[in-house]
């Protein structure tokens, strides 16, 4: 029979469960605590400029399946663009430098897509495949990253020039502290599979405009409701079941089941205190990463390149917004990020602006000439999870004790980094654990 579920957030893992439930025939009632969609993935209206701003910039890989699936459900995939073939522009003091990898099978397009890059040695380029090797062995999970490089022989250079970028990039974590297991889940994902997988995407719309109102209207459409600036104060437990959510104004509402779709942070302060104490102690020992995003216009044109890679700068990737977006104003827009931003993070907007202005002069000559007329900086404290080996252990799965609560979030044990694919998979999951409950099969 058909469920009522309420969902608790509106980012992408409570949406693609909202979507995947209400498909299935199930009542959703979806909560947004703020007033817009979107979680930590959410655009929003620059007041100067009229410009569509990200909270942060979001890549794709073709290799994110649940996500391709669940774009498309709601007829949103025309949305993002992919590569023909993984390429990244490199850009440091002495010049470009390109990682392309060509039409070959997998894994020997990345080997190739290695030994095309000038900045690498021929040592670097061999000691490389040393990595290929290890990325199945289990002996090393522990470790950190930089503890894994350093067994496996990895140069100073092609740290700094590749795997470091990388690392920073996709796990929102320094080196010296990120999971070496998530390290290698990321390379299989992107490298070890159909060779397009490693494809990256961009949104061609504001973040916003790519998921969120396709999937209101898709739950909608289905008889599902979906309500922002509805906060949940707590859940209610009852004879070892949730029997309700407190609303903010005091109103319980009622459910067969309820998705958490929120961070760690904010389940915590939802939960008796009973659970907050015992089951669910050990998200407490979760900590998250930032990001930030400095916005900068110009009078002018700085690049014609959609997306850079910084390297030997403090300033980390440049996405060139007029290239990208589809219905840009051209307005000489880019977005400077910094991931793992933990000593950038307070920072004043002045200072950060000043330090992107500074590096980008140095990177591109060019840029010396154009006038900065407009800034804005997104400070996203609570990113990601911080991916460490302690995070390895404690992250949770979508069952819990409570028979009708079932966790969902990038944060959850999906066996990836806590990415828009990890959202979207858990998401997925807690829909199939809700409708298989009671007889129901799942295809």
């Amino acid at each position: 029979m058909p469920k009522r579920v309420v969902i608790i957030g509106g980012g992408f893992s409570g949406l693609a469960a909202g979507v995947a439930l209400s498909d299935l025939g199930h009542e959703v009632l979806l909560l947004e605590r703020r007033n817009h969609l979107g979680g930590r993935a959410y655009s929003f209206t620059d007041a100067k400029t009229g410009d569509q701003v990200d909270n942060g910039q979001h890549l794709f890989m073709q290799c994110y399946h649940e996500t391709v699936a669940f774009l498309d459900k709601i007829g949103c995939l025309h949305k993002l663009k992919f590569q023909n073939r993984p390429r990244i522009d490199f850009l440091d003091r002495r010049g470009w430098d390109a990682f392309e990898c060509p039409p070959l099978p997998s894994p020997l397009h990345v080997l190739a897509g290695l030994l095309r890059m000038d900045g690498l040695s021929i040592g670097d380029k061999l000691r490389a495949l040393r990595v290929g090797h290890a990325l199945r062995s289990r002996d090393q999970n522990h470790l950190t990253v930089a503890q894994w490089f350093d067994r496996l022989g990895q140069s100073d250079n092609i740290r700094r020039r590749f795997w470091y970028p990388m690392a920073i990039a996709t796990l929102n974590e320094k080196p010296e502290v990120a999971s070496a297991l998530m390290m290698k889940v990321v390379l299989l994902e992107a490298f070890d599979g159909d060779r397009a997988g490693g494809n990256i995407g961009i949104s061609r719309v504001a973040l916003s405009d790519l998921y969120t109102e396709g999937a209101r209207s898709f739950i909608e459409a289905r008889g599902g409701q979906v309500r922002t600036g509805s906060q949940v104060n707590r859940l209610i437990e009852e004879r070892g079941r949730i029997g309700s959510v407190e609303m903010k104004d005091g109103t319980p509402v009622e459910a067969d089941f309820f998705i958490s779709a929120v961070t760690h942070d904010a389940l915590l302060q939802m939960l008796p205190a009973d659970l907050r104490n015992g089951e669910f102690a050990c998200l407490a020992a979760l900590r998250s990463s930032p990001i930030v995003s400095i916005n900068l216009w110009f009078d002018m044109p700085v690049t014609d390149r959609e997306f850079v890679g910084l390297i030997g700068t403090r300033i980390q990737w440049l996405f060139n917004k007029d290239a990208i977006l589809s219905n840009a104003q051209h307005s000489n827009h880019i977005a400077i990020i910094i991931s793992a931003a933990r000593e950038f993070v307070d920072w004043t907007r002045e200072a950060l602006v000043e330090m992107a202005l500074e590096e980008l002069n140095q990177l591109i000559p060019e840029s010396r000439s154009a006038k900065l007329v407009h800034s804005a900086v997104v400070k996203e404290r609570d990113a990601t999870l911080a991916h460490t080996v302690e995070s390895d252990r404690l992250r949770p799965g979508p069952r819990t004790s409570i028979s009708n609560l079932i966790l969902a979030g990038d944060w959850t044990a999906t066996g990836l980094p806590a990415t828009i694919e990890s959202a979207v998979m858990s998401g997925h999951t807690a829909a199939r654990i809700v409708h298989a409950e009671k007889g129901h099969t799942v295809r």
